[in-house]
Protein backbone atom coordinates (compact mmCIF):
# COMPACT_ATOMS: atom_id res chain seq x y z
CA UNK A 1 0.00 0.00 0.00
CA UNK A 2 1.44 3.34 -1.00
CA UNK A 3 0.97 6.66 0.80
CA UNK A 4 -1.73 7.90 -1.60
CA UNK A 5 -3.88 4.81 -1.12
CA UNK A 6 -3.41 4.97 2.64
CA UNK A 7 -4.48 8.64 2.78
CA UNK A 8 -7.50 7.99 0.54
CA UNK A 9 -8.61 5.05 2.74
CA UNK A 10 -8.08 7.08 5.91
CA UNK A 11 -10.12 9.94 4.47
CA UNK A 12 -12.99 7.56 3.62
CA UNK A 13 -12.94 6.12 7.14
CA UNK A 14 -13.10 9.63 8.61
CA UNK A 15 -16.04 10.54 6.37
CA UNK A 16 -17.91 7.39 7.39
CA UNK A 17 -17.25 8.07 11.07
CA UNK A 18 -18.51 11.65 10.70
CA UNK A 19 -21.69 10.40 9.01
CA UNK A 20 -22.21 7.82 11.74
CA UNK A 21 -21.70 10.42 14.45
CA UNK A 22 -24.15 12.78 12.75
CA UNK A 23 -26.77 10.04 12.50
CA UNK A 24 -26.27 9.12 16.16
CA UNK A 25 -26.54 12.73 17.33
CA UNK A 26 -29.71 13.38 15.35
CA UNK A 27 -31.28 10.22 16.80
CA UNK A 28 -30.82 11.43 20.38
CA UNK A 29 -33.63 13.50 21.91
CA UNK A 30 -32.79 17.10 22.73
CA UNK A 31 -31.71 17.69 26.33
CA UNK A 32 -34.79 19.79 27.14
CA UNK A 33 -37.05 16.91 26.03
CA UNK A 34 -35.24 14.44 28.27
CA UNK A 35 -35.71 16.66 31.32
CA UNK A 36 -39.45 17.04 30.63
CA UNK A 37 -40.00 13.33 30.00
CA UNK A 38 -38.77 12.10 33.38
CA UNK A 39 -41.03 9.35 34.64
CA UNK A 40 -42.58 9.51 38.11
CA UNK A 41 -44.12 6.55 39.90
CA UNK A 42 -47.50 7.38 41.33
CA UNK A 43 -49.92 5.88 43.83
CA UNK A 44 -53.29 6.77 45.30
CA UNK A 45 -53.09 9.69 47.72
CA UNK A 46 -54.62 7.57 50.51
CA UNK A 47 -52.12 4.73 50.13
CA UNK A 48 -49.85 4.83 53.22
CA UNK A 49 -47.09 2.65 51.74
CA UNK A 50 -43.66 3.94 50.78
CA UNK A 51 -41.51 1.81 48.49
CA UNK A 52 -38.23 2.10 46.62
CA UNK A 53 -37.35 1.41 42.98
CA UNK A 54 -36.38 -2.20 43.66
CA UNK A 55 -39.83 -2.85 45.11
CA UNK A 56 -41.48 -1.19 42.09
CA UNK A 57 -39.40 -3.36 39.75
CA UNK A 58 -40.55 -6.48 41.59
CA UNK A 59 -44.18 -5.41 41.24
CA UNK A 60 -43.84 -4.77 37.50
CA UNK A 61 -42.05 -8.09 36.88
CA UNK A 62 -44.62 -10.05 38.87
CA UNK A 63 -42.23 -11.03 41.67
CA UNK A 64 -44.41 -9.18 44.22
CA UNK A 65 -48.18 -8.93 44.28
CA UNK A 66 -48.72 -6.77 47.35
CA UNK A 67 -47.82 -3.60 49.18
CA UNK A 68 -45.58 -3.74 52.27
CA UNK A 69 -48.68 -3.52 54.50
CA UNK A 70 -49.99 -6.78 53.00
CA UNK A 71 -52.72 -5.36 50.77
CA UNK A 72 -52.78 -6.43 47.14
CA UNK A 73 -51.28 -4.13 44.54
CA UNK A 74 -53.04 -3.14 41.32
CA UNK A 75 -50.36 -2.21 38.77
CA UNK A 76 -51.06 -0.21 35.62
CA UNK A 77 -48.92 0.19 32.51
CA UNK A 78 -48.81 2.71 29.68
CA UNK A 79 -49.31 1.63 26.05
CA UNK A 80 -46.67 -0.88 24.88
CA UNK A 81 -45.38 1.47 22.17
CA UNK A 82 -45.24 4.62 24.30
CA UNK A 83 -42.02 6.48 25.07
CA UNK A 84 -43.01 6.82 28.73
CA UNK A 85 -43.30 3.01 29.05
CA UNK A 86 -39.90 2.46 27.43
CA UNK A 87 -38.40 5.08 29.75
CA UNK A 88 -40.04 3.53 32.83
CA UNK A 89 -38.86 0.00 32.10
CA UNK A 90 -35.40 1.16 31.09
CA UNK A 91 -34.75 3.45 34.08
CA UNK A 92 -36.78 1.86 36.89
CA UNK A 93 -37.14 -1.84 36.09
CA UNK A 94 -33.93 -2.06 34.02
CA UNK A 95 -35.57 -4.32 31.43
CA UNK A 96 -36.24 -3.95 27.71
CA UNK A 97 -39.64 -4.51 26.10
CA UNK A 98 -38.45 -7.93 24.87
CA UNK A 99 -37.33 -8.88 28.39
CA UNK A 100 -40.70 -7.88 29.80
CA UNK A 101 -42.62 -9.87 27.18
CA UNK A 102 -40.54 -12.93 28.06
CA UNK A 103 -41.04 -12.45 31.80
CA UNK A 104 -44.80 -12.07 31.48
CA UNK A 105 -45.09 -14.96 29.01
CA UNK A 106 -43.41 -17.17 31.59
CA UNK A 107 -45.52 -15.77 34.46
CA UNK A 108 -48.72 -16.42 32.53
CA UNK A 109 -47.63 -19.90 31.43
CA UNK A 110 -46.68 -20.93 34.98
CA UNK A 111 -49.79 -19.36 36.52
CA UNK A 112 -47.84 -16.82 38.57
CA UNK A 113 -49.95 -13.91 37.43
CA UNK A 114 -51.09 -11.55 34.72
CA UNK A 115 -49.27 -8.43 33.51
CA UNK A 116 -50.36 -4.95 34.63
CA UNK A 117 -53.46 -3.54 32.96
CA UNK A 118 -52.99 -0.73 30.45
CA UNK A 119 -54.18 2.76 31.37
CA UNK A 120 -52.96 5.39 28.95
CA UNK A 121 -52.31 8.21 28.28
CA UNK A 122 -51.10 10.00 31.42
CA UNK A 123 -54.51 11.53 32.17
CA UNK A 124 -56.16 8.10 32.18
CA UNK A 125 -53.36 6.68 34.34
CA UNK A 126 -53.86 9.46 36.91
CA UNK A 127 -57.64 8.94 36.91
CA UNK A 128 -57.37 5.18 37.46
CA UNK A 129 -54.67 5.43 40.14
CA UNK A 130 -56.58 8.18 41.96
CA UNK A 131 -59.72 6.00 41.96
CA UNK A 132 -58.12 2.85 43.45
CA UNK A 133 -56.38 2.87 46.85
CA UNK A 134 -54.05 -0.02 45.96
CA UNK A 135 -53.13 1.20 42.48
CA UNK A 136 -49.65 2.03 41.22
CA UNK A 137 -48.67 3.53 37.88
CA UNK A 138 -46.29 5.94 36.21
CA UNK A 139 -46.59 9.14 34.20
CA UNK A 140 -44.42 11.91 32.78
CA UNK A 141 -43.27 14.33 35.47
CA UNK A 142 -44.78 17.22 33.52
CA UNK A 143 -48.26 15.64 33.93
CA UNK A 144 -48.12 15.34 37.73
CA UNK A 145 -50.87 17.00 39.77
CA UNK A 146 -52.45 16.75 43.24
CA UNK A 147 -54.81 13.88 42.31
CA UNK A 148 -52.04 11.32 43.00
CA UNK A 149 -48.90 11.09 45.12
CA UNK A 150 -45.35 10.44 44.01
CA UNK A 151 -43.74 7.40 45.57
CA UNK A 152 -40.29 8.42 46.69
CA UNK A 153 -37.65 6.08 45.32
CA UNK A 154 -34.44 5.37 47.18
CA UNK A 155 -31.28 4.14 45.53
Amino acid sequence: MNATTFLRDTSMVRKRLRRLLLVMLTALPPLWAVAEDLVVIIANRDNPNTIDRAYVAKIYTGALKGWPDGTSVMAFDQDPDSDVRRSFYGTVVFKSAANMRAIWSQNIFTGKGLPPKVAAPDAEMKRVVAAHRNAIGYIRASQLDASVKVIQSEK
